[in-house]
């Protein structure tokens, strides 16, 4: 597993503000898979992908909020 891959893991944890158990439990992946992956063990390309897309999905999520703000600001104009 190349480095930024076991970082990858652990930046999902860190975004979700989730244990490796939590993530384990949210993608219903065994936490021991979820071990190995933070190790340094093979990430499949499948879980390397749906974990891009839950990063994605959280600045997505903190964009639309952003936007939110913005909206509520210029409806107090």
């Amino acid at each position: 597993m190349e480095k930024n891959e076991e970082n990858l893991v652990k930046k999902v944890c860190s975004e979700y503000a989730l244990t490796a158990n939590e993530l384990a439990e949210k993608i219903d992946i065994p936490r021991g898979t979820i071990g190995r992956w933070m190790s340094g063990k093979s990430l499949p390309r499948t879980a390397e992908l749906a974990l891009n897309l839950m990063l994605e999905n959280r600045e997505l999520q903190k964009k639309l909020e952003s936007f939110k703000i913005f909206k509520d600001a210029l409806n107090k104009l």
